[in-house]
């Protein structure tokens, strides 16, 4: 880094994050230790946990039987890990760990294995998990990622999987699977709770299938009942209301003389509920969207804000605190109306890039605090890059593509109208943002400012578009990036463990476009 007014990002921001490895199968593994500079690689794995029910009570009646069909699961586990890309790395007499490279190949070898069980073999139950894991010299693994899935298998009941979020957000697009929510679960030795999903078996699922074909059909006759009763009953009713004496109308009153009725009260008519009479909003007209009208242009994509054309005063005033000279000379920029992510981009999002084969397959750690919601860290303004392609590959062509936000709409964005430090005011507490922390925080867990955004200020610092420039002179005013061939790109907000003044609406940062850091995400823009 050269030494310009810009603070440089080796500042909390720039700390070496451990290293990632893009998903992939794991490759049979040789016997023998492992080389000394793979012993404490961190990466990311899917793990299987499977526990043999009532071991003791098995070992207690008769040994022999108990070791012998010990060993016959054990070669079935063996032979369905193998099959589904993954292996064996833990044996104990009443349990299996099993590691995957893909969350899709992990939930196909609990299918196997729930679902082809021989007879007279031992009850079991799973639990599954996608996290970090270190591997061992001899092979082993341990982490976060083995932790949680050995406490969700111990919460099965026999026969039965349990996976984590993180779990089912990887392996949701496999063919045939299902899963049924079974809420935010305590697991032991685990500080915050974990979303548990149940997987399904077939016979499960034509029950629940059945089930809701019952509903249909019952909701179809009765469709069909009133289709066949409903002339005869509509008939009926004509005739009783002709039947009907005519006082059942507002009896008549004897007209009051003058002076009476003028001191009556008009009579005012009933209000009707306000849901009933509430007109219906009208959709925005194609092409021209209203300035807070929220929209998601797909199943994967993430939640968009209109935002209004405006003129706003770019950079900060000789008088704020913690300012730098690269926040100079202040100018008036015009923003053209366009939509922001409501939000930062997550590691939910992320996983569903990378689960269809895009973006590399890379997925950043998620440093065991969990994925899902929480903004995607890690990843380097050439993913985020990547991420756009498979996005706008997502909404096809002849849409406005998806892209980052320029600098000029990122401050635009950040600032809601305001023109001070931060969009909430001069100053900023923990209470309003994730900074000077430990990590993340699940998108949308703060107040959003004036736009209807959240964590602009803090959680994760986003990339932008921009190539890296000492300050303004010469800086676009129309709201365009300033961009071009450079190494250095800028990222604004700061992040989780940044302190707040690398917070404020006007600060700016650069990296290097390949640089993985844990506290740099992104969220995503698009013209309308």
């Amino acid at each position: 880094m050269s030494d310009e007014p810009v603070p440089p990002p080796a500042e909390p921001s720039f700390e070496p994050q451990p290293e990632t490895q893009p998903l992939q199968p794991a490759p049979p593994r040789a016997d023998g230790p492992a080389p000394p500079d793979q012993e404490r690689t961190l990466r990311l794995a899917s793990i299987v946990a499977v526990d043999i029910v009532g071991f003791s009570t098995m070992t207690e009646k008769d040994q022999r039987k108990a070791a012998k069909a010990v060993m016959a699961l054990r070669t079935r586990i063996e032979g369905v890990a193998a099959g589904n890309k993954g292996r064996i790395f833990n044996t104990a007499g009443d349990g299996f760990m099993l590691e995957f490279g893909a969350a899709g190949d992990a939930l196909g070898a609990i299918e196997d294995l729930l679902d082809k069980r021989p007879k007279g073999e031992p009850d079991i139950r799973v639990g599954a998990h996608v996290g970090d894991v270190v591997e061992t010299a001899n092979h082993d693994l341990l982490g976060h990622g083995v932790n949680v899935a050995a406490r969700l298998q111990a919460l099965a009941a026999p026969n039965t999987a349990l996976v984590s979020g993180e779990f089912r957000s990887m392996a949701r697009n496999s063919p045939g699977a299902v899963f049924q929510a079974r809420g935010r679960q305590p697991l032991d030795n685990i500080s915050q709770r974990v979303q548990v999903f149940a997987i399904l078996s077939p016979r499960a699922r034509s029950k629940r299938l059945l089930g809701r074909a019952a509903m249909a059909a019952a909701a179809l006759g009765a469709g069909a009942g009133l289709v066949f009763l409903g002339p005869p009953l509509l008939d009926l009713a004509r005739k009783v209301e002709f039947l009907r004496p005519a006082a059942s109308a507002a009896p008549a009153v004897p007209a009051a003389p003058p002076a009476a009725r003028a001191k009556a009260p008009a009579p005012q008519p009933v209000a009707a509920p306000v849901t009933a009479v509430a007109p219906t909003p009208e959709p925005a007209a194609p092409g021209a969207p209203q300035p807070g009208q929220t929209f998601r242009d797909c199943a994967n994509c993430p939640e968009m804000v209109v935002l209004p054309a405006g003129d706003f005063q770019m950079g900060s005033p000789p008088t704020e605190r913690g300012r730098f000279a690269s926040e100079d000379p202040m100018r008036e920029v015009r923003i053209a109306p366009f939509a922001v992510g409501k939000y930062e981009v997550t590691f939910a999002q992320w996983d569903a890039c990378a689960a269809a084969g895009a973006c590399n397959r890379f997925l950043p750690s998620d440093r065991g605090w969990g994925r899902l919601n929480r903004p995607v860290v890690g990843v380097s303004w050439n993913d985020a890059q990547a991420y756009l392609r498979w996005l706008n590959g997502q909404v096809g062509a002849g849409h406005p593509p998806y892209r980052l936000l320029s600098e000029a709409e990122w401050e635009y964005a950040a600032r809601a109208d305001t023109t001070s430090a931060y969009h909430f005011g001069p100053t900023l507490t923990r209470a309003q943002a994730v900074f000077h922390a430990q990590q993340t925080d699940p998108v949308g867990s703060y107040q959003p400012n004036g736009f209807g955004l959240y964590d602009m200020h803090g959680n994760a610092g986003e990339w932008v578009q921009d190539c890296h420039h000492n300050n303004y002179m010469g800086a676009p005013s129309d709201g365009s990036a300033w961009d071009g061939r450079c190494p250095n790109r800028m990222y604004r907000g700061g992040g989780w463990r940044d302190e707040a003044p690398a917070l404020r609406s006007a600060n700016r940062r650069r990296a290097a476009a390949t640089l993985r850091d844990g506290s740099i995400g992104f969220r995503v823009a698009r013209g309308l």
